[in-house]
């Protein structure tokens, strides 16, 4: 009777071994299975919000270009018009001296 007591309180021991290891491999397995499922989140929100800056930058650089081309098309409008100063400006001085030219003679006489 001694031993069949003792396997009765072994089977009994590692029955409740048992059911508390799968217990707690259960509860290891759900946590393990959490954090994967956070970090999944995790880097799906870091992807959102990588996406929403590149549509920034996307913009952004967009405007600059706008913001180049206007510039560009002002400063060819700025150095045509200091071109045709600079041509007005070279005709005046011609006449200006061919005007000093006249008066020089008539001065020295």
């Amino acid at each position: 009777m001694d031993r069949v007591a003792m396997e009765f309180i072994a089977r009994r021991c590692w029955r409740r071994a048992e059911a508390w290891v799968i217990g707690l491999l259960l509860i290891v397995g759900g946590g393990i299975f959490g954090y994967q499922i956070s970090q999944w989140t995790l880097a799906k929100a870091y992807m959102d919000q990588v996406s929403e800056v590149r549509n920034a930058y996307d913009e952004a650089i967009k405007q600059r270009d706008i913001r180049l081309d206007a510039l560009t098309r002002l400063t060819g409008t700025a150095a045509s018009k200091a071109t045709e100063a600079a041509v007005s400006a070279n005709q005046a001085a011609g006449k200006a001296d061919e005007a000093i030219n006249r008066l020089a003679p008539e001065a020295e006489q």
